[in-house]
């Protein structure tokens, strides 16, 4: 990758503060069906900055190209509609303009002399360590940029930075040593467990019933989809020993050692016998979809498979979730083979009767009537509670306690650490855990000296978060925001 970044890198441009413009590799991308009902080229106005429709596509291309990437090259304008990418670009717009109105309200300016010095500092737009005006034009041209319009980003993202340093708040000695109390400090304790399969408890049928009707919307058959269905497994594949030479020679640069280097052919064999194989599958597999969409493929068959069916995987089950009837999926990979499906017909859930979901009403219903069994013994026997010693317990403790398990015990210190009542209960999934704390002390200085700087970086970024809430809701109070609707 940093290869071929040296080796492009006039396709890249430096990412600033909260990132006006961004072009990747990928390149420009258009707008597919996103229009605007355009007041003067705007697409919201944020007090008095306009946010233009070119803004909006440049934002709206920087956001497309980086989900792209993380896809693997597979985003198309369907999803990224589903994924709500347009609205996360105009809201990004929206939220730089609070800021931006707000920091020349205040009076911070970006003078030109800032501007041109940053830009010239840019790595991207240096030819042996001097800036190369040439190169800087070329390569806005090549990004769809006009230097007007890259150079008012660069202004902003300045603005930007001047108005992040006067909002950036260090944490008060209060807040440390509070910090420090939340995380340093344990706790001397005694517990005693109780659980809820130590309960005897007999359901009647009467009560099954009435406690199944109460809850009724909870007792639901799984949605299903009666699907048409061609699965092409890697296993099937069949090669020979050309077919794996020329697959190696062609991806070469797939089989590399830690240093990067390409690794022998012989070495590697089982690797590029799978890889290819897979390969092959897939192609095969894309045939079968593309017959499949046609109404033309042979090999299909017939089936419904259920939303609860772990043998297609979770990712097969929520893709049929999001189709349409009639729709066909692109193969995926489910196991060893790739499958593509048609969704002919959708089964919606139902509710149960009640002798559908009786057993199920019927493990609830205990389950419910012991729960509240296991609190009313928790608190008569916290009356007179005698526990045993645990020691100190910290949020660092990785002790598993006598009776209860790894994650409960996790669960129980987790709660612990929160209470404000030296006495009392603690209930989990299936137990009920009674404590008293003793005593209290503060670890050793050197642990707090050891910990505190990361300790007090977290707790800055958090309250910087906290802040920034906080901050962008009070400028939408003094900054009319007008979103222009879509047509």
């Amino acid at each position: 990758m940093i290869g071929f970044m040296q080796k492009h890198k006039k396709y890249f441009i430096i990412t600033v503060w909260v990132s006006t413009i961004a072009f990747i590799g990928a390149g420009f991308v258009g707008w597919g069906n996103y229009n605007f009902s355009l007041t003067n080229n705007a697409v919201a106005i944020v007090g008095d900055t306009k946010i233009s429709f070119e803004k909006m596509q440049r934002e709206y291309g920087r956001l497309y190209s980086i989900y792209n990437q993380l896809m693997g090259g597979e985003l198309d304008e369907e999803q990224a509609k589903k994924m709500g990418i347009e609205e996360q670009a105009l809201n990004n717009l929206i939220i730089n303009a609070l800021m931006l109105n707000y920091a020349h309200d205040l009076g911070l300016r970006v003078s030109k002399e800032e501007i041109i010095k940053e830009i010239t500092s840019m790595e991207v737009f240096k030819n042996n360590e001097v800036f190369d005006e040439g190169l800087y034009k070329n390569t806005l041209e090549e990004n769809h940029l006009r230097p007007k319009d890259f150079e008012e980003s660069v202004q902003e993202s300045l603005l930007l930075q001047k108005l992040n340093a006067l909002l950036d708040m260090p944490l008060t000695p209060l807040e440390e040593d509070m910090l420090k109390a939340a995380y340093f400090v344990e706790d001397w304790v005694q517990i005693k467990v109780l659980d809820k399969k130590d309960i005897k408890f007999v359901a009647k049928e009467e009560d099954i019933k009435k406690y199944w009707e109460e809850n009724q919307d909870i007792y639901q058959t799984q949605r299903g989809y009666e699907i048409s269905s061609v699965s092409v497994n890697v296993k099937d594949i069949n090669y020979n020993e050309e077919d794996i030479k020329k697959y190696y020679e062609d991806f070469k640069n797939q089989f590399l050692n830690e240093e990067g280097q390409v690794l022998p052919f012989l070495e590697v064999k089982n690797r590029v016998i799978e890889d290819y194989k897979d390969s092959q599958a897939q192609k095969e597999a894309l045939k079968e979809y593309i017959s499949l969409r046609k109404g033309e493929n042979q090999k299909a068959k017939n089936s419904i498979v259920y939303e609860g069916d772990n043998r297609y995987g979770v990712e097969f089950i929520n893709l049929l979730s999001q189709a349409n009837e009639k729709e066909t999926l692109k193969p995926i990979k489910v196991n060893d083979s790739y499958i593509t499906a048609e969704v002919l017909k959708i089964i919606s859930s139902q509710s149960k009767t009640y002798e559908e979901a009786k057993n199920d009403a019927r493990e609830d219903y205990v389950s419910f009537e012991k729960a509240k069994i296991l609190e009313e013994n928790a608190k008569k026997e916290l009356v007179n509670f005698k526990g045993i010693d645990v020691g100190y317990v910290n949020k660092d403790t990785t002790e598993v306690f006598k009776g209860l398990d790894k994650n409960e015990s996790r669960d129980f210190i987790n709660q612990l650490l929160s209470v404000k009542k030296e006495k009392g209960y603690i209930l989990l999934t299936n137990k009920a855990v009674l404590y008293q704390i003793l005593r209290q002390r503060v670890k050793k200085s050197d642990i707090i000296s050891h910990n505190l700087e990361f300790l007090i970086q977290n707790g800055i970024q958090v309250k910087g978060r906290l802040v920034e809430s906080e901050f962008l809701e009070y400028l939408s109070k003094i900054y009319k925001v007008v979103r222009n609707s879509k047509n």
